[in-house]
Parts: C-alpha cells; sequence; structure tokens
C-alpha cells in the first residue's frame, strides 16, 4: 500500500481488518527535497506519463506545452500535507515498529 496508512487509526482499521504487512518501508527525504520534487511534477495528459520539470522534462515541445501540473502540487499544498505527515508519522511507524525499514530516499533511484 503506497503511503497508506498515514494516521495510527487507519493503522489500526487495517489491524482490525486482518490486513498485516510483511514490511513496513519508510523512505526518509528532508521536506524541501520532497516539495521540489512533488512542485515540478507534470503529467501529459494524452499519454499519462508523468514528467519532472527539473529531473526529467519531455524532449518534445508538444508535449511540454501541454502537460498539466495537479491542483494539489502546489508548494502551500504540498506543506500543509508535510505538516499532516509529520503530526502522525512516528505513530504510525511505531505500529510497524517490528517490520520497519528505514531508507534514504536521497539516493539515486538505483540505490532505492
Amino acid at each position: 500500500l503506497d503511503g497508506f496508512p498515514r494516521t495510527p487509526a487507519q493503522a489500526e482499521a487495517l489491524a482490525a481488518a486482518g490486513i498485516k504487512a510483511d514490511c513496513f518501508l519508510f523512505l526518509n527525504v528532508p521536506d524541501e527535497i520532497l516539495v521540489e520534487r512533488v512542485v515540478g511534477r507534470r503529467t501529459d495528459p494524452v499519454t499519462g506519463k508523468i514528467y519532472h520539470m527539473t529531473f526529467s522534462p519531455p524532449d518534445d515541445e508538444e508535449v511540454l506545452a501541454r502537460l498539466e501540473q495537479r491542483s494539489d502540487d502546489t508548494e502551500e499544498k504540498v506543506k500543509v500535507r508535510l505538516e499532516q505527515f509529520h503530526a502522525n508519522v512516528e505513530a504510525v511507524k511505531g505500529s510497524y515498529s517490528d517490520i520497519g525499514v528505514d531508507i534514504d530516499g536521497t539516493a539515486s533511484p538505483g540505490e532505492v
């Protein structure tokens, strides 16, 4: 489950439903890097392909012209999501301490 559970209540609901994870991966990434990654993200509405304006922009000018940014991928909204994340992360991680694995999310994709 990608990005779930996000709150202790969600973790408890999964357990109550008999859903047990084998492994809990936690990608450690500083907030400023997360903001940069999210704010630069764009989607091609024709193909559905996701680009990043800094890290993987499209080569084609036509594709570049039609890229769209999600309405919740603004710096302000990302920061609100991060505040909510920080308010819950330790309690959620505590629910999975026996199967948790911390990973350096700033490493290259191949290393991660």
